[in-house]
């Protein structure tokens, strides 16, 4: 038992404060970088690079200046609450997002970021055992996060997150003075196992910083498969973040009477055939098994972290070296997570990381425990084996053809951005096709000008276009393969806003529908939202066109928005917003929130009668006054008032959690 009640109450809330302030970061930054979906990995990677810091500081200042540790505790307070800076970016980057949040959030993150590893380092030196603390310390940080997903971000705005964040800061530094007065004498003597030991030998230091990498990546690695196919947004990045959690807080728990782990035995036997499974799904494609696929990655992460994890904690030395130890681990899992959001960006043109880092972990735990390798061969069902070598041979072949793919004669680009990663294909020699995982951005018929897929002139699109009279001036948000410029006649005007060069640069490159449109065309790089508040162009119709792919960026329908939109319309223009998503059923959020500036509109759901290369799709039109959409009306759209009302979504508060479509 852990003497001082100050103590634990110090460590606990600290980690919550720790990770609730990870997704409330990740929060506010997205809409200022158009909710790119390597916002999240690249703010965890500067979590994980502050977090070493932090445990550098812990391992060699802490030690050093004892209570006066307490006034850097205190120093976060002249950062309250906690922001990111106000304005947005045109393009977002791995630098722009690094110098942020090195500015306004590496100091209260690294002070928190100190609690365990310190407080243990207090009770170590009166002589108490401190490895308790750890769980504890984890524990908190996986309820803040279940805590954040569950609760806080579905139900309370960002401004009030930031202000009761700040009044928990302050509840921590009261109790890390009350910690340091009761960190006391030793009431027991340390357990014989964790006496002081001789200072860990290099290879030991290695194996320590593998085992914490491997994983460390492999959770980047599931959580950027998931983004790019459900959606970048706190409960996609938490979820992943919150298992990897409890693979720590079971390995590091205190073991029962007779038992060397908490990790259970079957963890320990099967992780290889399930990474397998892991590796058999991801050769599949980037992704694109929906809601499935989603599930075995994250069981697959459950088990190769509760199993390297276990190895960890086998592997862990005295708690005289304990500081040392968490250096090494911090370090490992900045090292993981440095590959994933950097290197890997550069490298590879799909998500290779995934199986790089299985490969790794496998790799890693197979010579640091060869004995154990041997024992697990021995004894691991027979059926087992034979399965996952059938798995590893298909896996072969299916990784080969894929990379084969990705240089023959059906594709012809493919691109990996901060925004996504984009394939061009072409069937047959005579259709053409955009992909981003399994979402189809755009398609077109080699030599033919006619839209195709969610943009067919027999669609929603084609019925909005009946309502304005030539010559129309377009504003379309989101550029795909510019499908909605095969729309123009001679006389039209359309402007374009893309965030990502890299469509950008596909579109042109593989598609003619801008080079060969009819009307004149201009295309707008950067944040379609910020670009519109710089403007003053006013649209006939103004063609939202950005909710159809993998990411939902939810700045672009918020209340404050759909305000933007409105204030760029003619006399009489409309609003068409395409809301077509597997994962999300966006039109109950919209018709809450036009409500709230009483805007009528009406919907269409085109899913039956479709013609021939025609997608299924979702349309919302919005306009100032219901008469407007009267026409739209006789074509069969419906108000949108029939549809259920929930949360209206503003600049501080959108409940994603409610858009979503489950299965």
């Amino acid at each position: 038992m852990l003497r001082s009640s100050a103590a634990v109450a110090f460590v606990f809330v600290g980690a919550v404060l720790l990770f609730s302030l990870e997704p409330l970061v990740g929060r506010l930054l997205l809409p200022l970088f158009g909710g790119a979906f390597h916002v999240w990995t690249t703010a965890l990677m500067f979590f994980q690079g502050a977090l070493f810091c932090a445990y550098l500081y812990a391992h060699l200042l802490a030690p050093r200046i004892g209570r006066w540790h307490l006034a850097v505790v205190a120093l976060p307070l002249l950062f309250l609450p906690p922001e990111v800076g106000g304005a947005g970016v045109a393009e977002a980057s791995t630098l722009a997002i690094l110098t942020r949040l090195s500015l306004h959030v590496a100091v209260p993150f690294g002070v928190l970021a100190t609690t365990a590893v310190v407080t243990q380092r207090w009770l170590a030196d009166a002589g108490r055992e401190p490895w308790g603390l750890y769980a504890v310390s984890n524990l908190g940080s996986l309820g803040a996060l279940l805590l954040y997903a569950i609760v806080i971000e579905p139900q309370i705005g960002l401004r009030t997150q930031r202000w009761v964040w700040a009044g928990g800061y302050v509840i921590y530094v009261g109790l890390a003075w009350l910690a340091w007065r009761q960190r006391g004498a030793a009431t027991r003597p340390l357990p014989e196992s964790d006496a002081p030991g001789p200072r860990p030998r290099p290879a030991r230091l290695v194996y320590w910083l593998l085992l914490s990498a491997a994983p460390s990546a492999f959770l980047m690695a599931v959580t950027n498969l998931v983004a790019l196919e459900v959606g970048n947004v706190p409960l996609v990045w938490v979820l992943p973040l919150a298992i990897y959690l409890a693979s720590f807080v079971v390995a590091f728990a205190t073991p029962r009477a007779g038992e060397a782990t908490r990790v259970p035995g079957a963890v320990r036997r099967l992780w290889p055939h399930v990474a397998a499974v892991g590796a058999f799904f991801f050769s599949g494609g980037d992704a694109g098994g929906g809601w499935i696929d989603v599930l075995v990655h994250y069981a697959v992460l459950a088990f190769v972290t509760l199993a390297a994890h276990g190895e960890l904690h086998r592997a862990r030395p005295a708690p005289k070296h304990l500081t040392l130890f968490y250096l090494v681990i911090a370090l490992g899992g900045w090292l993981g997570g440095a590959f994933v959001a950097l290197v890997a960006p550069a490298a590879f043109t799909g998500l290779w990381e995934y199986p790089l880092a299985l490969a790794a972990l496998a790799l890693t735990m197979g010579v640091g425990r060869r004995a154990a390798l041997a024992e697990w061969v021995k004894t691991a069902p027979k059926l087992a084996l034979i399965v996952s070598a059938a798995l590893v041979v298909v896996i072969l072949v299916k990784i080969a053809g894929a990379l084969s793919a990705q240089t023959g004669t059906d594709t012809l680009a493919v691109r990996r951005s901060f925004y996504g990663i984009y394939r061009v294909t072409e069937t047959g020699g005579r259709v053409r096709d955009m992909m981003s995982g399994s979402t189809r951005h755009g398609r077109q018929r080699v030599g033919d000008l006619t839209p195709l897929s969610y943009y067919h002139p027999a669609g929603p699109l084609g019925d909005a276009l009946t309502l304005i009279e030539p010559p129309r001036h377009l504003g379309v948000v989101g550029l795909g393969v510019g499908a909605a410029a095969g729309h123009l006649e001679p006389g039209d005007r359309a402007r374009f806003y893309e965030i990502d060069p890299a469509v950008v640069e596909l579109a042109r490159a593989h598609f003619t529908y801008l080079s060969g449109a009819r009307g004149e065309v201009e295309l707008r790089t950067g944040d379609a939202r910020l670009s519109l508040e710089r403007d003053d162009e006013r649209f006939d119709l103004l063609f939202i066109d950005a909710f159809s792919g993998d990411a939902i960026p939810t700045h672009l329908l918020t209340r404050e928005a759909l305000a933007l939109y409105m204030e760029h319309l003619a006399p009489d223009g409309v609003l068409l917003l395409h809301v077509s998503n597997r994962y999300y059923d966006l039109r109950p959020a919209l018709r809450a929130t036009l409500e709230t500036l009483s805007l009528p509109a009406v919907h269409v759901a085109r899913v039956d009668r479709l013609a021939t290369d025609q997608d299924p799709s979702q349309y919302v039109a919005v306009a100032g006054h219901a008469e407007r959409l009267s026409p739209l009306r006789a074509r069969g759209w419906s108000p949108l008032t029939e549809l259920p009302s929930v949360s209206p979504w503003t600049d501080d508060h959108a409940n994603v959690i409610e858009a979503l479509s489950l299965p």
